[in-house]
């Protein structure tokens, strides 16, 4: 069986760095990949009145989808061929699920530079809670 690695991307610099640092390494990384957007749809559900719900989901999808084309196509001309997968839901309960429904053997994930200590002790980061909760080595940038 083929390690699978599954690599949570979003539209930031730290991503773009990232998918870079993935392809210079090509050598150590599998090559079965699946890139994760997640639209975080409880920001949505909290944020916007109900009658502007079902627009908005619909943009973000579509927002989602030309986020996952662009991001792959460094991997592809890199001669990987990513799965692309968007999930709705919170960053950490949809790579969470992910990782478990596709076995994954390795997360290689983005730590977003600029939210502070404080804001970290306080609330946390997708990538921290990665790294405590999934069974599985995570690589993190």
């Amino acid at each position: 069986m083929t390690p699978k690695t599954l690599i949570p991307v979003d539209d930031s610099e730290t991503t773009r760095q990232t998918i870079q640092a993935v392809i210079a390494n090509q050598k150590l990384i599998s090559r079965d990949i699946i890139l994760l957007h997640v639209v975080d749809v409880h920001l949505i559900q909290r944020l916007l009145p109900e009658m502007q719900k079902q627009m908005v989901y619909e943009s973000s999808v579509k927002s989602g989808n030309r986020i996952l084309e662009r991001l792959a196509k460094p991997f592809q001309d890199a001669g990987f061929e990513p799965k692309l997968l968007l999930e709705l839901g919170t960053p950490e309960a949809a790579i969470n699920k992910v990782v478990e429904e596709q076995n994954i053997q390795l997360v290689i994930i983005s730590r977003h530079t600029g939210g502070g200590k404080l804001r970290d002790i306080l609330f946390g980061s997708v990538a921290n809670h990665i790294v405590h909760s999934v069974r599985c080595p995570v690589l993190l940038f």
